[in-house]
């Protein structure tokens, strides 16, 4: 039988595996995309939370290499 402490415990190892695989992709698109930490962050929030986002800027902010990353 599971208990509640063994429950939360893979739920808590769960997210903090998420959150690192979060996190290399979050590097990896900044070591491509220099400058627009902002704008990554919240692409990848809008990503995984199913939103939608425009990208809006003047060009060479490299929002088509971030589209297409």
């Amino acid at each position: 039988m599971t208990t509640l402490s063994q429950t939360s415990d893979d739920i808590v190892q769960r997210l903090e595996a998420a959150a690192e695989r979060i996190k290399r992709v979050h590097q990896a698109t900044a070591s491509v995309i220099f400058g627009q930490d902002v704008v990554i962050e919240r692409t990848l929030v809008t990503l995984l939370s199913g939103g939608h986002a425009l990208l809006i800027g003047v060009p060479g902010l490299a929002k088509t290499s971030l589209v297409e990353a």
